[in-house]
């Protein structure tokens, strides 16, 4: 096989190719290093977020380019007759999610199967992206070149840099190689940046069960730019009687596990807020890892007691009754939160039967003018009213509010649930911050 050195380039012969991108780096763990692929126009970017390949998308659209995974080491599997003719490079790149880089790397390696291979210097290198190469279109053929260059920031500025959809782009020039070793900062949001804390470790040591959605978590922060953010985050449940089924199910708890490990990196004191509520409202102890386990099963139990699981048309929660009364609640947390001094991300759990739309629409609006966010997802249920127009309310300050529905909480993908769950709250964080709303 031909050693390629960076910079150099080889004449595909071959419509099928397989391409490993391989590591030993004996300072990260395996669940902290990845590649990817970026399917790029003319212009060098991609077309939408469809082009981007990695863990959670491992397949291109049109099967062109497939992933697959293996300890230190990822393999694409390439089709170029598949490739859409308006795709003119592919690119490979690997990427550091922990706060190692590259320099103490003892190899990092690219092979075409039976063609080529490349094993790019990374001693004395501080970035924690890598573009390795790239397939691109030369005179009606295929050919890859060899690269090598390096990204400060991670995977952020690189997927900025080939277009992919974040939350902001950064202000220097991501589309050409850095190397510097200084960090890229975020501007995303006007809320004190911290030292993130290490959510693996955090997970390991409390809730070890949990600790596969770490890994998520990491990677939408930091392709939303939201690393270093910090906010208030609180939980609002619905408990009402149509909701028995949800927690019989264990959806509501499955709910509670993943936003809490959410909250544990992105909130100011790693717990998260909780409200629950059906005719009447009430908000409980804040939820963390150490109580988390046990936590609806203890909100439950006097209602369990008195025959909740046996009967449809009982309280889910004592003392709130089993109808939908949502003002009450939201009111309750304007009150709460609208002279925070940092920005507040609220999930709001229903299954719909939402009918007081117009003074919901009316507490949303007046929540524009205060540092509060609102997250609705909807849980197996339907005529979810007002929520389902929120892209269409005026008279707001600023969009403050996003819905989405989720037929089973259980069975969505941790890496597309937290992909949603953030999709428009750093968009909102820009523009809370050009108001003047947060600072």
């Amino acid at each position: 096989m031909i050693e390629l050195q960076s910079g150099g380039n080889i004449t595909l012969n071959s419509d099928y190719i397989n391409i490993t991108i391989e590591w030993d780096h004996p300072l990260i763990n395996k669940d902290d290093i990845d590649t990817s692929a970026f399917l790029l126009n003319d212009q060098g970017k991609v077309r939408s977020d469809a082009d981007f390949i990695f863990y959670n998308q491992p397949n291109s659209t049109d099967n062109s380019v497939k992933l697959s995974s293996d300890t230190n080491k990822q393999s694409y599997a390439v089709n170029l007759t598949n490739i859409p003719s308006d795709i003119h490079k592919v690119a490979f790149a690997i990427v550091i999610h922990s706060n190692s880089d590259f320099g103490s790397a003892k190899c990092i390696r690219l092979n075409i199967e039976g063609i080529t291979h490349y094993q790019p210097s990374t001693q004395g290198m501080k970035e924690k992206a890598l573009i390795m190469g790239q397939l691109y279109r030369h005179q009606g053929n295929w050919k890859f070149k060899a690269l090598g260059q390096g990204y400060n920031g991670g995977l952020a500025p690189l997927a900025t840099g080939y277009g992919v959809d974040i939350a902001e782009k950064p202000t220097d020039d991501t589309t050409s190689p850095s190397h510097s070793d200084q960090a890229s900062q975020s501007s995303t949001s006007g809320a004190s940046p911290s030292k993130p804390i290490d959510l693996e470790k955090r997970l390991q040591e409390k809730a070890p069960r949990l600790i596969n959605l770490a890994k998520p978590i990491k990677v939408c922060l930091e392709k939303k730019q939201l690393t270093d953010v910090k906010a208030k985050v609180a939980f609002v449940l619905d408990a009402s009687g149509s909701m028995t089924n949800q927690f019989k199910k264990g959806n509501v708890q499955a709910a509670l596990d993943r936003i809490t490990t959410l909250a544990v990196q992105f909130d100011d004191d790693e717990a998260l807020e909780l409200w629950a509520f059906a005719d009447k409202f009430k908000k409980y102890a804040d939820v963390s890892l150490d109580n988390l386990d046990d936590y609806i099963e203890e909100l439950t139990k006097q209602t369990k007691k008195k025959g909740f699981f046996s009967s449809m048309i009982s309280e889910i929660i004592e003392g709130l009754g089993f109808g939908n009364n949502e003002p009450p609640v939201i009111s309750d947390i304007i009150k709460n939160y609208q002279t925070s001094n940092l920005p507040a991300y609220i999930i709001f759990i229903t299954d719909g039967g939402i009918y007081k739309d117009k003074e919901i629409e009316k507490l949303i609006k007046q929540a524009a003018d205060y540092p509060i966010f609102w997250q609705f997802v909807g849980l197996g249920g339907s005529n979810y009213g007002i929520l389902e127009r929120l892209d269409d309310l005026a008279g707001r300050t600023v969009d403050n509010a996003d819905f989405f529905p989720i037929d089973d909480f259980k069975k969505v993908q941790d890496q597309e649930l937290y992909d949603r769950l953030l999709n428009e709250f750093p968009g909102w964080l820009r523009e809370a911050k050009r108001v003047g709303i947060i600072s």
